[in-house]
């Protein structure tokens, strides 16, 4: 199993249910032992609501595990109502790391909602896609839940999947046919109006898990709309339809989707910039809004 997928059934699937469970066995000796261990389990369930990768197992479970673990937690208390408030003389040591790892998964959570908001002048565009269901995997301004911001060009970088019925972004964990990723061949539409300014076709699509960095962007195009740039990287080799010098207009058909680049799966990055012109990683990252709304990790986007 690689080590990327080890890490989000630990810490998304193993850890949750231990919490869960905990709530119940062993039976805490007074409240104060129930406390902790709920207030434990609520940061660490609203730190990694916040920065998990949902749609590998469902975008619901986002959702659900919390109310879950709340509804539980209000259950667990029937166990331990009768019982006294403390019963060690020694509470600092026996809770004092309970405590700790408690504030230090509200600290993480706290750090990860601070890149949902941005100071920059956005710039405010369509959604580059027609009906369905998608998913921010990468977004924000902060690192815990967008890794591109760390680059300069790419601080308000998105990586947007799509999700079918059951709120994943494919059939399984991580399929080895790239078909089974819903966003695969979808169809890309232009966020606004302007000129392609250049574009880059001819990449194959990578096999899963399998990445090409000596073409990052592989399959792309970047349109001048405005002062801005906007990248729209890793499509399907031959599906571009556009070329260098042609004006876009907004909703027009650009390509597919594929998995070019710098990619291990089948996805849309996008990001906008200014300065560069034809350097995507030369310019200074602005945010992007679509409709207003500013995307991060975990967002969904339904279009009807």
């Amino acid at each position: 199993m690689e080590m990327p997928l080890l890490i989000l059934l630990t810490t998304q699937i193993l850890l949750p249910v231990f919490f869960l469970l905990w709530l119940w066995v062993p039976r805490p000796a007074d409240r104060l032992g129930w406390t902790m261990r709920v207030f434990y389990g609520a940061c660490y369930f609203a730190f990694i609501s916040i920065i998990g990768r949902w749609d590998f197992l469902s975008s619901f479970l986002a959702f659900a595990l919390p109310v879950v673990f709340l509804v539980l937690a209000a259950l667990s208390y029937m166990r331990v109502r009768a019982r006294p408030w403390n019963v060690s003389p020694f509470a600092l040591r026996t809770h004092g790391f309970t405590a700790a790892m408690a504030v230090f998964f509200l600290a993480l959570a706290a750090r990860a909602l601070s890149g949902y908001g941005y100071q920059d002048t956005a710039v405010d565009l369509a959604f580059p896609f027609g009906a369905g269901t998608y998913y921010v995997g990468q977004g924000g301004s902060a690192s815990s839940i967008n890794y591109h911001y760390a680059s300069q060009s790419q601080r308000f970088a998105l990586d947007i999947v799509a999700l079918n019925g059951f709120g994943a972004r494919a059939s399984g964990l991580m399929p080895e046919n790239l078909a089974d990723y819903v966003i695969y061949d979808r169809d890309v539409k232009s966020p606004c109006t302007g000129v392609a300014i250049t574009t880059h076709d001819g990449v194959d699509d990578n096999r899963i898990s399998e990445t090409n960095a000596q073409e990052p962007a592989g399959n792309h195009i970047i349109l001048a709309c405005g002062t801005a740039r906007i990248l729209l990287a890793h499509f399907k080799k031959g599906s571009i339809t556009v070329s260098g010098g042609e004006i876009v207009t907004e909703g027009q058909y650009l390509g597919r989707v594929g998995n070019s680049g710098n990619s291990s799966e089948p996805h849309l990055h996008m990001h906008a910039y200014i300065g560069g012109t034809l350097d995507y990683n030369a310019g200074q990252g602005v945010p992007m809004t679509f409709d207003g709304r500013f995307l991060v990790r975990g967002s969904t986007v339904t279009i009807p």
